[in-house]
Order: C-alpha cells, then sequence, then structure tokens
C-alpha cells in the first residue's frame, strides 16, 4: 500500500510547459513515488514495493540526467541522494530477482541438482536477509529524515520562464537518446562481453524514461515507441540476471563446497541461455526501429 507523500507541487506534464517546467514536474513526480514507496518497503510484505522505490529512484536519477541543464543546481543533491537509495534498495531487489527466476527454472532442472539448487536458493535467502537489515538501518537513519525533509523545498517555485517550450526541447531529447541506443545496440555482436549488452540495456532505459516522461506532449507514437524500448530493455535485463547469476555462483562456491557440481551446471545453464539471449536482441531492436519511423515524423525539427 502506497504511504502518504508530502505535496512537492505539480507533477504532470504538458504541451505548453517549458522545457524547465515539464522537468521540474517530472522530478517532482519521481520524488513523491520514492517517498510513498518508503513505508511499504520497510515493511517487507510486497517484494512490489520495493522495487517500484528502487524504479522511482533510477527514473530520478535518469530525468535530472536528461533535462539538467533546464533543472536548478540543488537538482544534483536529490540524484545524489537517489543514487545512494539504489544503492540501498538494489541488492535486496537484485536477491528477490535470482530467487524468483530460480524457482521458476527449478521444476525443469534434473534431479540430482535438487539439492544443490535448494543449496544456492539458502544462499541466496540469507544475502537478502543481512541486505533487508541494511534496508532497514538506512531507511529509518538520520539521512533519509534530512532526505524526506528537505524534499517539498528541493525544487523551489520558478521565478522566470525556463527555457524553450517542452515541445520544441523534448523532441531534441527524445532524439538524443533514440541515437545512442540505436548505435549501441547496431554494434552487438553475439560474440561481445557482457558488458557491452549492458551498456546498450542503460541507453534503451534512459530513452525509454524519456519517451514516458514526455508521451503526455507527443501522444500515441511516443508511448508504443516507448513501450517497445521497454521489451528491448526487458530482454537486455534477463541477460544482466544471467550474468549477476553466474557472478553470485561463482561467490557461492567458497560456501557451498558440497554442491559444486550443480554450482557448475546451474553457471553453464545461465551461459547458455545468455548466448541465447544475446542471438536475440536484433529480433527485439526491429519492433523499436518500426515504432521510431513512426515517431519521428510527429517530433518537431
Amino acid at each position: 500500500m502506497d504511504g502518504l507523500a508530502p505535496f512537492l507541487g505539480l507533477t504532470w506534464v504538458e504541451a505548453r510547459q517549458t522545457i524547465g517546467e515539464a522537468a521540474r514536474a517530472v522530478v517532482r513526480g519521481q520524488l513523491s513515488a520514492i517517498l510513498a514507496k518508503r513505508d511499504g518497503t520497510l515493511a517487507g510484505e510486497d517484494p512490489e514495493e520495493l522495487h517500484q522505490m528502487r524504479v522511482a529512484c533510477r527514473r530520478l536519477r535518469t530525468a535530472i540526467g536528461l533535462f539538467r541543464e533546464h533543472l536548478p543546481d540543488s537538482a544534483e543533491r536529490l540524484r545524489e541522494e537517489a543514487g545512494w537509495l539504489g544503492s540501498v534498495l538494489g541488492p535486496v531487489r537484485d536477491a528477490d530477482v535470482q530467487l524468483e527466476a530460480l524457482r521458476r527454472e527449478q521444476p525443469s532442472l534434473p534431479e540430482g541438482m535438487q539439492d544443490g539448487v535448494d543449496a544456492f536458493l539458502g544462499w541466496i535467502a540469507a544475502g537478502r536477509r543481512e541486505a533487508f537489515q541494511r534496508l532497514e538501518s538506512e531507511l529509518t537513519s538520520d539521512r533519509w529524515r534530512r532526505f524526506a525533509a528537505e524534499a517539498p523545498s528541493a525544487l523551489p517555485p520558478e521565478t522566470s520562464p525556463a527555457g524553450p517550450p517542452v515541445i520544441e526541447a523534448g523532441a531534441e531529447v527524445i532524439r538524443r537518446r533514440y541515437r545512442k541506443v540505436r548505435r549501441l545496440v547496431r554494434s552487438l555482436e553475439p560474440s561481445l562481453p557482457d558488458e557491452r549488452f549492458h551498456e546498450a540495456r542503460i541507453a534503451a532505459k534512459k530513452a525509454r524514461y524519456a519517451m514516458e516522461f514526455l508521451a503526455p506532449v507527443f501522444g500515441a507514437d511516443c508511448r508504443a515507441c516507448a513501450k517497445r524500448l521497454a521489451e528491448l530493455q526487458e530482454h537486455l535485463g534477463a541477460l544482466q540476471d544471467r550474468a549477476v547469476a553466474r557472478a553470485w555462483i561463482w561467490q557461492a562456491r567458497q560456501d557451498l563446497g558440497d554442491h559444486l557440481f550443480a554450482l557448475g551446471f546451474l553457471a553453464g545453464w545461465c551461459e547458455a541461455d545468455a548466448r541465447q539471449l544475446k542471438g536475440g536482441v536484433r529480433a527485439r531492436w526491429k519492433p523499436v526501429r518500426d515504432a521510431w519511423r513512426r515517431l519521428r515524423t510527429i517530433l518537431p525539427e
């Protein structure tokens, strides 16, 4: 359940705004979401609360990066604090993702691997408990209280028109982000290391967020392109999840010496799935490209 967040000001974007007004609205919206999700995250009853809080932190950081030149200097402080919160939420969310994925696949794995899989699940769960304890400490700390107390005044009201119309400057933000993800995806080959695919995933995420932030200005074609980018991001995210799993399997070998064969099997399964995911990136790109061709026709030059 959402908690109560203080009113931070207008949080909607519309075509009549300047780029600065739109940027402030986007940042306020994400900041409000962070504050609203804190209590549900601490309760620990619904992992989706933590997930949504982490997403809001990522979206806040992205928004400030996208619109930095149109925001006051105080926004950089918010970006730093969102990074801190992300570092607190991330390990718990990563564990949730790995636990869910492995439990989903466990019934299809060989019988002889089950004890090792159970041991690895226990290892991940133990790490999650430790990470959640840190989360509880940080979200009840003086630093959190300062962050929450300062949020209402973090973006002071505009004293003059803030930049060009959003319909002009926003179009350039979208074009710039799309071009970056296009360049990165076009350069990908299945033989390339995971880091190159991770870089493309981050670029796809930022382009998607830019389109989602500005969809009230540019309409259905903008939303459609953002949706296609979300699908690409999800595909690349699954690849990143396999990379995290392989890294954790390697770490777990020191603690689960009796299950090395099962851990090796899991590592091989992750590697094989990663190769398949890498080979499927180009197919995921085509719908993005097609959606972009429709969107670019309505973006002002």
